[in-house]
């Protein structure tokens, strides 16, 4: 099956975050907000800065998300 990455713009008080949680729920599919960061630190060792900096890189989170388990 082929990975998907839906990303949602929002704005505070628009509910993107419930839109998304439904929508993931609805595609049988994991949602992930900005906490991910934090879950990748953690069981990485790496810091949240570093993370975030590469997250900026072109395939970064297709070749690293999969080794966590969040």
């Amino acid at each position: 099956m082929a990975k998907r990455i839906i990303t949602i713009s929002r704005e505070f008080g628009s509910g993107g975050r419930f839109i998304g949680e439904e929508t993931a729920k609805k595609l049988g599919i994991g949602y992930y907000d900005k906490d991910i960061i934090g879950q990748i630190a953690i069981q990485s060792g790496l810091s949240q800065e570093y993370i975030r900096e590469s997250l900026n890189c072109s395939g970064f989170l297709g070749s690293h998300t999969d080794k966590f388990h969040v």
